[in-house]
């Protein structure tokens, strides 16, 4: 089943954030404070950043999810109140919360790519258990998430992946959306052993919906 995203499972959520925060495996290498990250990645959508975030639940249990945002300006409010506030100083232990520092300082400066925020102005992520992947969950969420995000007149969605994530990428392939940006960058180097190309999609939403005249291949990208 799919439904809409509640505030209740705001712990349920960052929980399954952090068991695929790593290419869909643990992000425990790279972020040893599970409740720091959750706060980090998933709390700005449930304090005012999100929109059409929807779950994929079976049998009560929540298997994976759909977050997005409207626009990068609703977002970043979001982000500034959760940063703010006393997350870091609640979240303990301490160690921790310095043992994830180095990646927090490489991701600030190694950016990923995006396309152009006007033409494309909502993003969104999906992250699914192991047991939900390769049946459908993903494309009936982001089917979901895409038909909200039209009839809210959202002129364009965009993501950032990378090119280990090959299933997402076909996924997204399925979907029509387009490679809009690229760069290899070291971020993910101490933990993969080898620098990642980050790709930035884009899916064009109203009348004149389009992102980009080259075609989509994952050889390419």
């Amino acid at each position: 089943m799919i439904r809409p995203i509640d505030p209740s499972d705001e712990r349920v959520v960052g929980k399954i954030a952090y068991q695929t925060g790593f290419f869909g495996q643990s992000a425990a290498p790279y972020f040893s404070n599970e409740r720091l990250f959750a706060r980090l990645w998933v709390g700005p959508y449930f304090r005012g950043g999100g929109f059409a975030c929807l779950v994929a639940e079976s049998g009560g249990e929540v298997l994976g999810y759909i977050l997005g945002s409207p626009n990068s300006a609703q977002y970043g409010r979001a982000l500034r109140r959760v940063l703010l506030g006393r997350t870091l100083s609640r979240l303990a232990p301490l160690r921790q919360t310095w043992a994830s520092l180095p990646y927090l300082l490489r991701a600030a400066r190694y950016p990923s790519p995006h396309a152009n925020w006007q033409q494309f102005p909502a993003h969104l992520h999906i992250n699914l258990l192991p047991q939900a992947r390769g049946l459908g969950v993903g494309k009936r969420l982001l089917a979901a998430h895409l038909e909200l995000l039209r009839g809210a007149g959202v002129a364009g969605v965009q993501l950032s992946t990378t090119t280990e994530n090959r299933a997402a990428l076909e996924l997204y392939r399925r979907f029509d959306f387009v490679p809009l940006a690229s760069a290899e960058t070291p971020l993910w180097t101490p933990w993969l052993g080898h620098p990642a190309e980050h790709v930035g999609l884009g899916l064009g939403l109203g009348e004149d919906a389009g992102g980009s005249p080259s075609n989509f291949n994952l050889s390419r990208v």
